[in-house]
């Protein structure tokens, strides 16, 4: 029997993957992948007492659910997920070996919020140190975060069409109800930023993506995203924007 694809999404936060990656992940899980979110800098912004970090916790699991995730929190937001942190590297590399993902989405390392640049480094180390341990991905993508995080750093290499499943996006979003992570606030972002990339890719929702790794060796070296979302894959620049323009600048 053949095995079906799987696909890990590491995020800072509680909603990282559902915002940056909800119409990749929902496109996957209907292609028939296994997909997981894992989130290594979960927001705690106050001591709250053990009733509302279940509800809060229930929200997080419920929204990955909506996309059909499963979902593994782990750390509090505290000083040390400020910045680089072995634990964190530690727990990514695990979660690579325990799933031996086919392709790894992970955040941009440029963006406005700290922690999303040190979730992003960890997860780079981690996939160094995984491939010397035994496990790799086949492929590895950067996400988008939101407009005053990462969207002015980010030339995208290739858009996903995900208009099929936007509502289900939007659904997941609006299950978040915490201090950081209001439902509405998030949904309403997501749609301005999905319309913006969706107009540059030509069709109405889109969400945006960088290349980190590709398949390497001589036999097999095809990407296997393009393949799995079937027709929804678009490559960025072209026409009077050829890529390479900007290293010219």
């Amino acid at each position: 029997m053949k095995k079906s694809p799987k696909v890990l999404f590491v995020g800072a936060h509680n909603d990282d993957c559902e915002y940056g990656t909800g119409g990749a992940a929902a496109l996957l899980k209907s292609a028939g992948c296994e997909t997981v979110f894992l989130n290594v800098a979960c927001t705690r912004h106050a001591s709250f007492d053990d009733e509302t970090l279940a509800v809060m916790n229930k929200q997080e699991t419920d929204a990955a659910a909506v996309l059909g995730a499963a979902k593994t929190i782990t750390g509090e937001r505290t000083q040390e997920t400020y910045f680089y942190n072995q634990k964190n590297v530690d727990i990514i590399e695990e979660q690579i070996h325990r799933l031996k993902p086919d392709i790894a989405f992970m955040h941009w390392h440029h963006d406005n919020h700290i922690e999303h640049v040190a979730a992003a480094k960890c997860t780079l180390d981690a996939l160094c140190l995984a491939d010397v341990h035994g496990s790799r991905p086949r492929e590895v993508y950067a996400f988008e975060a939101g407009p005053n995080q990462t969207s002015n750093y980010f030339n995208p290499d290739f858009y996903i069409d995900i208009g099929s499943v936007f509502d289900k996006v939007k659904e997941s979003l609006l299950v978040f109800n915490q201090h950081h992570a209001n439902g509405k606030g998030l949904a309403l972002e997501k749609e301005v930023a999905a319309r913006f990339r969706g107009h540059l890719a030509h069709t109405t929702y889109a969400e945006a993506y960088k290349i980190m790794n590709y398949p390497y060796g001589y036999e097999d070296n095809e990407l296997l995203l393009p393949k799995l979302l079937k027709g929804r894959f678009c490559w960025a620049g072209g026409g009077m924007y050829p890529y390479g323009r900007r290293y010219y600048f």
